[in-house]
C-alpha cells in the first residue's frame, strides 16, 4: 500500500512524526529528577508547530469553491471524524485507570471534568487544570480553530498577503507578548492549555493558512535545493528546542522549515524511502495521544523495576520511542484509521468534489480524502 497518497506532503509528515516523539520525550523525562539538564530542552513547542502544519495542510486542501452551511458541516463531521475516535478512546482508557485506582498525569479526573473531556472544550478557559489525558488540550484547541475556521479562510482571502503577514504577527505579538490578564507572565501563552490554550492555537493556525497563501504564491521556487534549506532549518529548530527556549524563534523557524520543504516536496516523488515517511506520518497523532497511557502502563514501571539510573536515560528514551511508534503504527491502522472512515460517511456529500478528487489531502495523515475534505 502506497503511503502517500496523491499530492501528500510527505516530509512534512515526518516533520510531524519527529515532533510527537519530541513531545513524548519532553514527559518521559520526568519519570527521574536526575535526569541531565541536556534532555530537558522546550520540546513542549513542538505542539505550536502542529498548529501552523494544521492551518497550512487544512487551508491547502479546502476546496476554494466550498461555501455555504452544507460546506461547514462537510467539513466539520470530516474534521471531527479525524480527532475524536482515539481522544474518546484514550478518555475512557484513563477513566477506566482512575476507576481501579491508576495514577495519571493529573490527579483531575472528576464528573465535571469529564464532561469538559467529552466535548472537547477542556482548554477553553472553562476550568483551571488539565484533566484525563492532558496532552489532548491541544485537541481542544485545534477543535475551536475548525469552527472558526471559515472565518479565517474568509479574512485570509481578503486581504493581501502581506496585510495578513502583518495580522499573524500582531497576533502573536498581542497574545504572547501583550501582558493580557488571562496570562499573568510575557510568552505565557507558549505554555497555554486549560488556560485558554485556544488562543495559544490561534495565531499558529492562521500563520499556518499565511504560508499556504505564500505557497501558491511561490510557483518559481520549486526546488530540491529550498527543500533541503527547509529540512536543514528543522534540523536547526530540534536543536535550538533542545537547548533554548526560545518560542517566538522556534515559530520563526517552524514556519521556515515548512514553507521551504513543501515548496521542494516534488523533489522526493521518487525517493525511495517516501512510502516509510508517510507511515511514520500516519502514527504521529497516535504517538501524541496515547503517549502517556504507555508511559503510565509501561514505561516508568520499566524504568523502576530496572533500576535504571539518569545516565542510562538516551537509550532508554530511544527503545521507549521504537515501541511507542510500533504501538501508534497498530492504533492507526485498527482503530484510528477504520473509526475515521466509518465516520466520514457521515459527511454530507458533493457529487461536483468527488469527481473532481485532485486536491491535496486535508491532513498530513489523510491522503485518499482530498476533494471531499471540505
Amino acid at each position: 500500500m502506497d503511503s502517500r497518497g496523491p499530492g501528500r506532503f510527505v516530509v512534512l509528515d515526518f516533520y510531524r512524526f519527529v515532533a510527537a516523539l519530541g513531545v513524548f520525550i519532553f514527559h518521559l523525562k520526568n519519570i527521574d529528577k536526575g535526569i541531565s539538564p541536556a534532555w530537558n530542552g522546550s520540546y513542549g513547542l513542538f505542539v505550536d508547530m502542529f498548529f501552523i502544519l494544521s492551518g497550512f495542510v487544512i487551508s491547502y486542501s479546502y476546496p476554494a469553491k466550498s461555501t455555504g452551511i452544507r460546506s461547514y458541516g462537510r467539513f466539520l463531521v470530516r474534521r471531527v471524524a479525524r480527532i475524536y475516535p482515539l481522544h474518546l478512546l484514550t478518555l475512557f482508557a484513563f477513566v477506566t485507570l482512575a476507576w481501579i485506582g491508576i495514577a495519571g498525569p493529573t490527579s483531575h479526573t472528576g464528573p465535571l471534568d469529564f464532561v469538559y473531556n467529552l466535548f472537547l472544550v477542556q482548554a477553553w478557559g472553562i476550568t483551571d487544570h488539565l484533566s484525563f489525558n492532558s496532552p489532548s488540550w491541544s485537541i481542544s484547541a485545534e477543535l475551536f480553530c475548525y469552527l472558526l475556521f471559515p472565518v479565517l479562510i474568509l479574512a485570509a482571502a481578503s486581504v493581501p498577503p502581506l496585510v495578513l503577514a502583518l495580522i499573524v504577527a500582531i497576533s502573536y505579538a498581542i497574545l504572547a507578548h501583550g501582558h493580557l490578564p488571562i496570562w499573568q507572565e510575557p510568552s505565557q501563552m507558549y505554555g497555554a492549555n486549560f488556560d485558554f490554550g485556544m488562543l495559544r492555537a490561534l495565531p499558529s493556525f492562521l500563520n499556518g493558512i499565511l504560508l499556504t497563501v505564500l505557497f501558491k504564491l511561490s510557483q518559481d521556487y520549486r526546488r530540491k535545493p529550498v527543500a533541503i534549506a527547509g529540512i536543514a532549518l528543522f534540523g536547526v529548530s530540534v536543536l535550538v528546542l533542545n537547548v533554548y527556549a526560545k518560542p517566538d524563534l522556534a515559530i520563526i523557524l517552524f514556519s521556515l522549515a515548512i514553507l521551504c520543504t513543501a515548496l521542494g516536496e516534488s523533489a522526493f516523488d521518487r525517493f525511495p524511502g517516501s512510502n516509510w515517511l508517510g507511515r511514520l506520518g500516519n502514527t504521529s497523532y497516535a504517538i501524541y495521544m496515547v503517549h502517556e497511557l504507555v508511559l503510565i502502563l509501561l514505561f516508568k514501571p520499566a524504568w523502576h523495576y530496572f533500576g535504571l539510573q539518569p545516565g542510562f536515560f538516551p537509550v532508554f528514551a530511544l527503545v521507549c520511542c521504537i515501541i511507542l511508534t510500533v504501538v501508534a503504527d497498530v492504533t492507526y491502522n485498527y482503530v484510528e484509521n477504520p473509526a475515521r472512515k466509518l465516520l466520514n460517511r457521515l459527511a454530507p456529500g458533493d457529487p461536483k468534489l468527488t469527481r473532481a478528487s485532485t486536491a491535496a489531502p486535508l491532513d498530513l495523515t489523510e491522503t485518499r480524502q482530498a476533494a471531499n475534505a471540505s
